[in-house]
């Protein structure tokens, strides 16, 4: 299932709303609830995780966009490069927390 998502054989849509949107949503919310659990160290693993998400989905939509230009499918990619981008930021900024 990664590899259709990778290469970019999965529908615009698909590859945005349910693994980039949806996804990321998902993992947020593993965090969120590590941090009101007490378990800190999920927050950066989290974000860890949704940088190789985000990774994958860039890479599909880079694919997509290969074959055929689209307006929606160019916001969709820099939406999804803007993600990337803040994710791994984020890993940067809270790769202290893994290491107390």
């Amino acid at each position: 299932m990664l590899k259709t998502l990778v290469t970019g054989q999965l529908s615009l849509s698909m590859t945005f709303w349910v693994w980039g949107v949806c996804g990321g949503l998902l993992i947020g919310l593993i965090g969120l609830a590590g941090v009101y659990t007490g378990y800190v160290v999920f927050l950066p693993l989290t974000f860890l995780m949704k940088t190789v998400l985000f990774g994958g989905v860039l890479s599909g939509i880079t694919f997509i966009l290969r074959r055929k230009i689209t307006v929606l499918g160019t916001l969709a990619f820099f939406i999804i490069l803007i993600q990337l981008i803040m994710s791994v930021v984020m890993v940067i900024g809270l790769s202290s927390a893994l290491f107390k």
